[in-house]
C-alpha cells in the first residue's frame, strides 16, 4: 500500500532525524513528532486520491444509468491503479464492476469480478450468491453471505436472502436463527419479523416486498405487473434519487 509506506517513511525521517540530531527529549519526542507526522501524512494522502476518485466513480455511475455500461466497465477499469494508493479500493471497484456486468447480463465477467470484490460490500456479495444459487452451489451461496454478514450486521436484505437460501435447502432452524440474530440489531423491521413468522409457521419467505431489488438477483421472476419496469442496481444511484 504506498500511501501507507509513504506515511511510514515520513514519519521515520521525522522521527529518527529529531532524535538523531539530539533535540529537546530526543527519542521520547522523536516518537511523538513520528506518530503525528504519520497520521498527518495518511489524512493528507488519503485527501487527495479521493479528490481524484470520487469524480471518476460518480461519472462512471452516470455513464451505467445512461445505458453505456461499457464505457462505465472501462471507467472503473482505468482506476483500478490507484487501488495501490487506497485501502478497500480495489474490492469496491471489483464490487461495482461485478455488479455492471452481472445486471447487464455478462455474467462471467461479473462472476469474475464479483469474486475478486471485498466481503464488506454487500450489494456485490448478494450478487455473487445469488449467481452459485442458480449455478446450482447454494452451499457456496451461503458461505459468502456468511462472511459478508460481519461487516454488514443491519443489512436488512442481505440477512432475509441468507435466511431464504437456507430455506431453500431445508435448513429451517438455521434460517431463523439468521433473522432472529438480525433483529437483536434492526428490532423493528417489519419485513423480518413478518418472515420469521412465516419460517416459524413453516411457511415461504415473502421476498417481494423488497421490490426490484430482490427481482435483480434473479432467484425469482417478478410479477407480471413489474415487467416493465427497470429493476433496481444495488451499488447504483437511480436517476430521479439523491443522495442524501
Amino acid at each position: 500500500m504506498y500511501s501507507f509506506l509513504i506515511s511510514l517513511a515520513i514519519a521515520l525521517i521525522i522521527g529518527c532525524g529529531w532524535a538523531l540530531l539530539g533535540l529537546w527529549e530526543t527519542w521520547a519526542m522523536g516518537t511523538w513528532l513520528g506518530i503525528a507526522a504519520f497520521i498527518a501524512s495518511w489524512f493528507i494522502i488519503g485527501r487527495i486520491i479521493k479528490k481524484r476518485i470520487e469524480p471518476a466513480i460518480l461519472h462512471a455511475q452516470k455513464q451505467a444509468e445512461s445505458g453505456k455500461a461499457q464505457l462505465a466497465l472501462q471507467t472503473f477499469e482505468s482506476l483500478l491503479p490507484l487501488g495501490n494508493w487506497q485501502p478497500l479500493l480495489k474490492g469496491q471497484l471489483y464490487a461495482q464492476m461485478g455488479i455492471l456486468c452481472a445486471s447487464t447480463g455478462d455474467e462471467q465477467k461479473g462472476l469474475e469480478f464479483l469474486q475478486k470484490s471485498s466481503a464488506r460490500f454487500a450489494d456485490a456479495q448478494m450478487f455473487l450468491a445469488a449467481m452459485h444459487a442458480r449455478g446450482g452451489n447454494p452451499a457456496k451461496a451461503v458461505k459468502v453471505l456468511e462472511n459478508c454478514e460481519g461487516y454488514n450486521k443491519k443489512h436488512i436484505l442481505l440477512h432475509n436472502l441468507h435466511a431464504y437460501l437456507l430455506e431453500k435447502q431445508d435448513k429451517r432452524s438455521e434460517a431463523i436463527a439468521v433473522l432472529n440474530k438480525l433483529l437483536k440489531n434492526e428490532k423493528s423491521n417489519e419485513i423480518t419479523k413478518d418472515n420469521l413468522l412465516r419460517l416459524q409457521n413453516d411457511k415461504k419467505l415473502n421476498m417481494k416486498r423488497f421490490g426490484m431489488t430482490w427481482y435483480a438477483l434473479q432467484l425469482e421472476k417478478p410479477p407480471a405487473g413489474m415487467g416493465q419496469q427497470r429493476a433496481a442496481r444495488p451499488g447504483f444511484r437511480q436517476k430521479g434519487k439523491r443522495r442524501k
